[in-house]
């Protein structure tokens, strides 16, 4: 009989549960970053100056622009690039904690990322446009009949800066899981610093710990890319031809600190994020009779 772990319906559905959670928790402090983003250079503002710009001009109902793209994005996006985590890096050998190598842990959260990213982009970009646009709400129908109706036309709009958005995404599942995996590893491990027991409330420690670092790391090795693809998807097709095209006009519209414009919300999203989707995806795991994620 195969076991709950080999049931890729368990593996996707409690990862895209997570992250609507954690999406949920942070999605205000994504809308901040957006906005930090696409500003002039003397509009920027810090996390907490933005957000009470945002509240105060548009109401706070506003921070939460694009949550319905951001819904579905987690339920199907999300859920495919960390559920299939487990399944390719099993695919590639590594079914035992002590002897995978750190490279197929990283290999496996990139190719899930990509992969994810070229099949669900679109969700992506209408929850940009979402965020990106003040004044009256307008729905996620609305936004992608926009799209489909701008040069040159047609359905391939929704994969507007699809390739940026696939780099992102393999950078991120890489960071993300193979840094949450080696953590508990290293945290768990017996003849190691920390030898802590993921057992009993152990393993919220184990958890919460592992987390905190991931947030860190995805946060600094995704900010340029994220950069680049909040400036495509909200520019018109056409306006820059490649992510080193939109990085050069970043660095010479902005300095080079430019591709880390926005850090302080990306952290904020991305430390939280972290917390809330690993706590959680976690219990749902344990709950469905699943192993622990790197076990």
């Amino acid at each position: 009989m195969a076991s709950k772990d080999e049931n890729l319906f368990l593996q996707l559905s409690t990862a895209g549960l997570s992250c609507a959670c954690s999406q949920t928790t942070v999605h205000w402090t994504e809308t901040t970053m957006v906005r930090q983003q696409l500003a002039k250079k003397a509009d920027v503002g810090n996390l907490y100056s933005m957000t009470a710009r945002i509240a105060r001009e548009e109401g706070f109902r506003a921070l939460y622009r694009g949550y319905s793209a951001a819904m579905v994005r987690e339920m199907t996006y999300s859920s495919i690039r960390f559920g299939l985590y487990d399944p390719i890096k099993t695919l590639m050998g590594a079914t035992d904690p002590k002897t995978t190598p750190f490279w197929k842990k990283v290999a496996a959260g990139l190719s899930a990322g990509a992969f994810a990213a070229s099949l669900m982009s679109p969700t992506d970009l209408l929850k940009i446009r979402m965020q990106k646009q003040t004044g009256e709400f307008k729905s996620m129908a609305y936004h992608a009949r926009q799209i489909i109706s701008e040069p040159p036309g047609g359905l391939r709009n929704l994969y507007h800066g699809v390739f940026t958005t696939i780099t992102r995404a393999a950078v991120l599942g890489a960071t993300k899981m193979a840094t949450y995996d080696q953590c508990k590893y290293e945290l768990k491990r017996e003849d190691g610093y920390f030898g802590w027991k993921e057992e009993g409330l152990g393993r919220y420690k184990v958890q919460f710990a592992a987390s905190i670092a991931t947030g860190l790391a995805v946060t600094c090795t995704t900010s340029p890319v994220t950069n680049a693809r909040t400036h495509i998807m909200s520019a018109p097709p056409g306006t820059f031809r490649s992510t080193f095209h939109c990085w050069g006009d970043i660095i010479r519209t902005q300095g080079p600190f430019g591709l880390y414009r926005g850090f302080g919300s990306q952290w904020a999203r991305f430390g939280p994020y972290a917390i809330v989707q690993f706590l959680v995806w976690e219990q749902l795991r344990q709950a469905a009779g699943m192993t622990s994620i790197g076990s």
